[in-house]
């Protein structure tokens, strides 16, 4: 079956020196044992919501869904991929005219899909302080989205939504966007790669993060599927 996709890698490789929100990801790869006794083992140390990663209700919400709670039916999901890249800057917000049009060009957004914001951020991975773009207050500005669109994609029923960003919410410091999609029991995923190499229909998303119990947040390896 998979002979019909063409696989593409929607995960950031993780490095110490990846862009985080507060500027310090805390990622160690440590040898505990190496070759002279037989193997090299490695003990990860990480926060963890740094690179590709997945929030679950839980992060924002006590009691919540974790990560672990969230079923591989909605981990493995067809995916839509709203492109605003052309016309998006550090402070914009998708806006629901986007969503608009993309479903006039593309169809109505499928329940239960993944619903990708292509903003071309990404560009700025390998430059931690342009992706980041701290102002002199210490604001950071990266194109966002909007609470109406959050609300939209709701009434559409998604499994969650995506961004090539640090962040769905930017300069609103209530988070609005977390406060609607966790509070509906949905999942966001922060630091997508290459979603330019999908298709806007017609892709599916293989998103798997180690199966914690009790966690907020996780690193993923993201995968997506595009029809040959």
């Amino acid at each position: 079956m998979l002979h019909t996709f063409r696989l593409i890698e929607l995960t950031h490789l993780l490095s110490p020196h990846v862009p985080t929100w507060n500027g310090s990801c805390g990622f160690c790869l440590e040898v505990k044992k190496d070759y002279d006794r037989v193997f090299r083992v490695q003990q990860i140390k990480m926060h963890a919501g740094v690179g590709t990663h997945m929030d679950a209700p839980t992060h924002r919400f006590e009691r919540a869904a974790s990560i672990a709670d969230i079923p591989l039916e909605k981990l493995i999901v067809p995916a839509c991929v709203i492109d605003v890249s052309a016309n998006i800057g550090a402070d914009d917000e998708v806006s629901l005219q986007d969503v608009m049009q993309f479903e006039e060009r593309y169809g109505i957004i499928p329940m239960g899909s993944l619903v990708i914001i292509h903003t071309g951020w990404s560009r700025f991975w390998h430059d931690p302080d342009a992706y980041r773009n701290v102002d002199a207050k210490g604001q950071m500005h990266f194109p966002a989205c909007s609470s109406e669109v959050a609300s939209y994609l709701l009434e559409r029923d998604v499994a969650g939504i995506a961004i090539d960003t640090l962040s769905p919410d930017c300069l609103d410091q209530t988070y609005p966007v977390h406060e609607l999609i966790l509070g509906a029991g949905k999942y966001i995923i922060e630091n997508l790669a290459n979603a330019s190499q999908l298709s806007p229909v017609g892709s599916y998303v293989i998103a798997l993060p180690p199966r914690a119990d009790q966690a907020t947040e996780a690193p993923l390896r993201v995968v997506g599927l595009v029809p040959r």
